[in-house]
Parts: structure tokens; C-alpha cells; sequence
């Protein structure tokens, strides 16, 4: 009777460990914990029909964009145990215990069917402790909108286990010498490193692109004309109109939240000056005044205050405004030089470039000038031009050394870091889209 009731605790025993009950919450990943618990999660080989290299492509992408997030873990193709079929997506379950035996605790699959240059893609998550689904979607288009398929998916899948939308699919503006011509050129590049393109081609140079907050237009300075003029440049399309002319010279800061206003610096008579000029209408109003140098404006999240660079106190630094009050409260620290400042999304945080020991390297600072924080550094090299990630998490920024540059992204506690774009030359004034 013993020996029977032992035998049976056993079994129970293995039960639970090959069908853990459902009880059993799904591992919650906490974005805001440096160096905390990873998701293991594997990307199954996808069903495909028509193109078989997408079975393997599309995974590919999943793992790619999960891999730069620093919240999961990839459990490698190699030791995968169950091949997806068809099946799958008529009823038949998974093998989750065999997938938790790899130590996968969620599990992606996918189904591709291509005919001629149309692509129907079907992607699912489970959770492989519960056995559940947890998010299924399907999606349609031209074969050259799969990429774009999976980082929406991939999207979803950082969205299921943090709560917070992921950004994958999001582009980066930014400046450079074209390898072959003379000026600097405007170009776009997504922010896994692929997909880059020219957005000017003038010969001319063409510096500060600022994306708008719907990701649709480019602000820009162009010299093409022989004077600086600032233009709004619908990505997508390449329609483009004239917004600034007023003013010697004259650089885009940044967008209104609601994107009716844009703020520029614009220098006349020796003194430049901080103003936002409606979008539609062109009508210019004037925000920040008085001698000396106030450029690089920037409006926080809320749009009641604006970031800018001064240099009333004797070198540029930054400072901040809450807008229809006459105080600006510096807010960089020591008596170097301080520019470029790029508000968090959640408006908690400005990142800036300041000079320390003769080389620039980047902070973070509280919007009232306190908790100040170093992000990025080099011995031999500057860093500069920061601006946020449109999750709050990364920066993207410009490395520069002895002629050299390239633009890098480094979380904000300064932990991960990766190069993203390298090659062209004179690289700078770089701008993360928004989602």
C-alpha cells in the first residue's frame, strides 16, 4: 500500500513537471532592472510554401531584433527537437514539455505562404510552461514588406511579456558624406543596421534632420540654393516645401509634441534666437531672446517646456524653459561646454554632450538639473549628438576619432552598447524616428 501511494506521489510529481499547472505565472520582464532575469525563448524554423528560404529568414529577423533588446535569450535553431508542421496551425498542440527541456519558456512558430510577389504570413507565441497562446497574428502584403512583417511581430512579442511596446521597425536619421560627391547628404537606416538609403542628393550640404512626431517628414537645413533654408521632406514620398527662410543662418531644433510647430534657431544681426514657426502657415513666433547665442531647441513630451543651448553665461550650456514664463533654469553642470540635448519620452530625462578633459562625452540629467548621469566615453574619442530611442531604453549617438566616425547606440545606463552604422564618412547630427 506504501509502495503503491509512493508510486503515485511519483507519478503526480512527474505530471506536474511535464504539465505544470496553469496557475503558473508567465515570467514577467521588468525593462527598468539592469542586468535582470532574461526570457529564454526559441524561434521555430517557419512553414513556408513558394519561398523556402523565408522559413529561415524570417526567424532569422525575430532573433536578430530580440537578441538587441537584452531581454531574452535565444535558444540556438541547433538544439530545436520538434519541427513545425502544417498541423500546427490546424489543431495539432506543440510538444512544449520537449520545448521546455531545452530551457525555452516561450516559444514562437510561423507559417509563410508566398504567391508571386504577395506574402501572407501567419506568426504565433506560446507560452511553453502553460501550454497557452498568448499572441497570434496574421499579416499581408508585397514580398519586400516581410522584414517589416516581423519587426511589427517582434513588436508584439516584447509587448506581451513587458507591457511596454517595443521599437523595432523604427529608422534613423542622420548626416554624411556620400562615398562618392562632395557635400553631406541626408540618410535613413533602420535600427538594426540594414536598409540604408540616401534621402538627398543634391551635391549641397544638408544638415540637422529632425523627424516629426508622426515619422513622415524630415526637417532639415539645406544649403542647395546657396543659403540656408529649411525644408520639410515627406520621407515616404520625397514631396518636400520650404518652411524657414527668414534669417542669415538658420538649423531645425525639434517638433511640438502635436507636430503643428516646429522650433528653430535662426540668427540675424549677430544674435541668434529660438522661434517656432507653424508647420502649415509658416507663421513664426518668437520664444527665446537676447544677446549672445540660444540655439538647439527641443520640446519636452508635454510640450510646456523646451530644452536649448545658450551661451549667456559665458560658454554654451544647456538650459530649460517652461513655455509663457520668463525664468530658463540651466541645467549642465560644470564650466565646460555643453549642446545637443534630446528629451526622454517620458520627459524624465534630458541626454546631452558636454566637454570633459577635452573630449565630449554624453550625460543624463533630471529635467531641474539634478542626478546627473554618465552614458557614454572614450579616452581617445568623442561622443556626441545624442537622441532617444522612442522607448526611453538607448541612445543613439556619434563616435568620433582623428577623422574617423560612426554612429552607435548605448543603452542608457551605459551597459550595452553596439555600433550601427559605419563607412561614410563625417557622420553626425544622428535622429531616432518615433514608433
Amino acid at each position: 500500500m506504501r509502495r503503491s501511494v509512493r508510486c503515485a506521489a511519483l507519478l503526480a510529481l512527474m505530471l506536474s513537471l511535464l504539465f505544470p499547472s496553469s496557475a503558473i505565472p508567465v515570467l514577467y520582464i521588468d525593462i527598468n532592472a539592469p542586468g535582470g532575469k532574461r526570457m529564454p525563448i526559441a524561434v521555430a524554423n517557419f512553414v513556408a510554401s513558394g519561398d523556402t528560404a523565408l522559413s529561415r529568414g524570417i526567424p532569422k529577423i525575430l532573433e536578430g531584433d530580440l537578441a538587441m533588446t537584452d531581454l531574452f535569450d535565444v535558444v540556438p535553431e541547433t538544439s530545436h527537437m520538434e519541427a513545425v508542421t502544417p498541423a500546427h496551425f490546424s489543431g495539432t498542440p506543440l510538444s512544449f514539455p520537449a520545448w521546455k527541456v531545452l530551457g525555452a519558456e516561450a516559444v514562437v512558430i510561423g507559417k509563410v505562404d508566398v504567391r508571386g510577389d504577395q506574402v501572407s504570413l501567419e506568426m504565433r507565441l506560446y507560452d511553453a510552461t502553460q501550454g497557452t497562446l498568448l499572441v497570434g497574428k496574421r499579416y499581408s502584403g508585397a514580398s519586400r514588406q516581410v522584414p517589416s512583417m516581423a519587426h511589427r511581430f517582434a513588436n508584439e512579442i516584447v509587448y506581451a511579456f513587458t507591457g511596454v511596446r517595443g521599437i523595432f521597425g523604427t529608422e534613423i536619421a542622420f548626416t554624411a558624406h556620400p562615398a562618392k560627391g562632395r557635400g553631406k547628404e541626408v540618410y535613413v537606416l533602420g535600427m538594426d543596421g540594414h536598409n540604408l538609403r540616401m534621402v538627398t542628393d543634391n551635391r549641397s550640404f544638408n544638415l540637422f534632420p529632425r523627424w516629426s512626431p508622426d515619422g513622415q517628414w524630415l526637417a532639415y537645413t539645406s544649403f542647395r540654393t546657396g543659403v540656408p533654408v529649411i525644408y520639410l521632406r515627406n520621407v515616404s514620398t520625397g514631396a518636400e516645401k520650404e518652411l524657414v527662410r527668414l534669417g542669415s543662418t538658420k538649423s531645425p531644433g525639434g517638433f511640438s509634441p502635436d507636430g503643428q510647430w516646429l522650433y528653430v534657431s535662426v540668427s540675424q544681426d549677430g544674435d541668434s534666437d529660438i522661434y517656432r514657426v507653424r508647420v502649415v502657415g509658416g507663421d513664426a513666433q518668437k520664444m527665446v531672446g537676447g544677446s549672445g547665442l540660444d540655439v538647439s531647441p527641443v520640446a519636452a513630451p508635454d510640450g510646456r517646456r523646451i530644452a536649448f543651448v545658450s551661451d549667456r553665461g559665458g560658454s554654451p550650456q544647456v538650459y530649460v524653459k517652461t513655455l509663457g514664463e520668463p525664468a530658463e533654469v540651466r541645467i549642465s553642470q560644470g564650466s565646460g561646454y555643453a549642446t545637443s540635448p534630446s528629451w526622454s519620452p517620458a520627459g524624465d530625462r534630458i541626454a546631452y554632450t558636454a566637454r570633459v578633459e577635452g573630449k565630449f562625452a554624453i550625460f543624463s540629467v533630471a529635467p531641474d538639473g539634478s542626478d546627473l548621469r554618465p552614458v557614454a566615453s572614450a579616452p581617445d574619442a568623442n561622443c556626441e549628438d545624442p537622441s532617444f530611442a522612442p522607448d526611453g531604453r538607448s541612445l543613439v549617438y556619434t563616435y568620433r576619432k582623428r577623422g574617423y566616425s560612426e554612429l552607435k547606440i548605448i543603452s542608457l545606463d551605459g551597459r550595452r552598447e553596439r555600433t550601427l552604422a559605419t563607412g561614410l564618412g563625417d557622420m553626425g547630427s544622428p535622429s531616432w524616428s518615433p514608433r
